[in-house]
């Protein structure tokens, strides 16, 4: 099977590198190792705003069906429930759906593999009745079925907060919500306001001591600031722990790695392109740093357009124009969430620049006026 590019991951980043791609004539391969398209938008009922200009805010269940409307094109072959496992030695990659498994030829590829959440380690975690606050979440909004009746979060994060609020709405009595810092982590106010109206306590500066149970959640204790033992009767957990990006695609290619704390962990290196040490090999998404939906998005575009351009899909002038908006845009919505994200990206990128001796371009902060890689 030969194509021009291979996108691996069907989640919002590959939706929006494959709607570009095909959108120049380019023949694209998606894998997909689930049965459907999405990624976590397909449970994500919240609403979505502060996304690139060409979207509206809307929920994420929503999201998903206007991307995949745009993906009805002849130049697109879609592989559901299938899963990139090894290389060849030529740079093709071996697919497999658990049956059969086939090599691809494509000239390029973006791997936009995502994130996974991170375990929370604690005596009794292994007990059911204990997962992660994404698993909750798909219980309740894909698979219609309630995680629980009495529920404790771990994590104050804005995803863990999110989910509390979901929780909530469906009659499930959110017993506390338990974070290790000395303040709440979300920056949320929406989320913040529905907590206090519904007098959903926190206990900051606390840990977990212990999870117990007859083969299934039933109590939990905390250690409070104060150092005072509280115990609760619980019969759902749920962790809220942040992302990691998922790496196994990368280490087949060989790629390289290197560490931000800020962007999730272990990571490609990647260039202002989203191209890694491996030049065949691009990256979007969360895969390229934990970021938010509308960064997501446009790391799919500028990964996609920097691939049709070394197939000549597209001039570098063009190209080139287009990623200066696309890295302007990026910058205006992820300093919204969180400056330290992007202060981490383009560092990631100016190292990596650095080391080739490659130059950077002239890209704007459209908030300052300056460079960006200045």
């Amino acid at each position: 099977m030969e194509t021009d590019l291979v996108i691996v991951g069907g989640g919002p980043a590959g939706l929006s590198a494959a709607i570009t791609a095909t959108s120049y004539g380019a023949d694209v391969i998606l894998i997909e190792e689930s049965f459907s398209l999405g990624g976590q938008l397909r449970q994500q009922t919240q609403m979505h705003a502060n996304l690139p200009s060409k979207f509206f805010a809307e929920r994420g269940t929503s999201l998903v069906k206007r991307l995949t409307s745009q993906l009805e094109t002849p130049n697109l072959k879609i592989l559901r429930n299938h899963t990139m496992i090894g290389a060849y030695k030529n740079g093709h990659i071996g697919v497999t759906n658990g049956k059969t498994t086939f090599e691809i030829e494509a000239k390029k590829n973006i791997i936009a593999s995502g994130a996974a959440e991170n375990a929370w380690i604690f005596p009794g975690w292994t007990l059911p009745g204990v997962m992660t606050a994404g698993a909750a979440q798909i219980l309740l909004n894909r698979e219609f079925v309630y995680p629980g009746k009495q529920v404790m979060m771990i994590g104050s994060n804005s995803f863990a907060l999110e989910v509390v609020k979901q929780l909530y709405e469906c009659g499930i009595s959110v017993q506390a919500i338990v974070e290790a810092s000395e303040t709440i982590l979300s920056r949320d106010q929406a989320l913040l306001s529905m907590c206090k109206k519904n007098n959903i306590p926190f206990f900051l500066n606390s840990t977990i001591e212990s999870v117990s149970g007859s083969g299934h959640v039933e109590k939990m204790t905390i250690r409070t600031s104060e150092g005072m033992l509280e115990e609760l009767e619980v019969d759902l957990i749920c962790t809220a722990n942040g992302f990691s990006p998922i790496l196994e695609a990368f280490q087949i290619m060989s790629c390289d790695l290197t560490h931000s704390e800020v962007l999730g962990g272990w990571l490609p290196t990647y260039s202002v392109n989203f191209q890694t040490s491996n030049p065949s090999v691009y990256l979007a998404g969360n895969a390229a740093g934990i970021t938010s939906l509308g960064s997501i998005l446009l790391t799919g575009e500028i990964a996609a357009l920097s691939a049709l351009e070394s197939l000549q899909f597209i001039s570098e002038r063009d190209s080139n124009r287009k990623k200066a908006a696309l890295w302007e845009e990026l910058y205006q919505i992820e300093t919204f969430f969180n400056k330290d994200t992007m202060q981490a990206r383009l560092e990631l990128v100016k190292h990596y620049h650095s080391e080739r001796g490659l130059p950077l371009p002239d890209f704007v902060d459209p908030l300052k006026g300056e460079m960006l890689f200045g």
